[in-house]
């Protein structure tokens, strides 16, 4: 079985689960048991400090959002590029990491880039083959840079990526047409 950790799973424009819709998932963990991910392009309205403020100190100062990381529940997940701090490394130079000693660390260094999760994605074994089979996915390479973009249009960047890699070069294609 081919692993797809450190990859995009990039919804298809038909998936309509309300969880996923124009979604980016960055798969943190993928092999036979299942796989897990978080939703890097759902920011909620809501900031670190406001979440974070009374139980972490150092979360305080931190006004950067809060990212719904998918429907499943669980601990704060950070992503992040300390690699003194680091955690599991999902993409070179990419980590994740639930521990709270490393979390209040990176935010009171004031640490960028840097995403906060609320919660995850995850898919049973054989669940997510079932959904790639259905097409409900695209999976792409991730690069830092895109995982962590603050851009609202990342979905319909790499939705153009799946479209047109097959015909053109999409690192030749301008953000602006006009000057195509």
């Amino acid at each position: 079985m081919e692993s797809f950790a450190g990859k995009f799973l990039v919804a298809a424009p038909p998936l309509l689960d309300p969880n996923f819709v124009r979604s980016v998932v960055l798969l943190i963990r993928h092999d036979k048991d299942g796989a897990f991910g978080l939703v890097i392009n759902k920011p909620m309205p809501v900031t670190v400090s406001a979440a974070l403020g009374d139980a972490i100190e150092s979360a305080k100062s931190v006004e950067a959002p809060v990212y719904t990381g998918g429907p499943c529940q669980g601990p704060v997940f950070v992503l992040h590029v300390d690699p003194t701090v680091g955690g599991d490394e999902p993409l070179g130079g990419v980590y994740v990491t639930t521990d709270r000693e490393a979390i209040e660390q990176l935010l009171g260094d004031a640490a960028e880039p840097l995403k906060l999760f609320a919660s995850y994605s995850g898919w049973g074994a054989g669940q997510l083959e079932n959904e790639l089979n259905e097409g409900s996915w695209t999976v792409l390479d991730a690069a830092a840079d895109e995982v962590f973009s603050v851009d609202a249009h990342l979905w319909p960047r790499l939705r153009t990526r799946v479209n047109l890699s097959k015909y053109v070069d999409t690192n030749r294609i301008p953000d602006d047409p006009t000057v195509n």
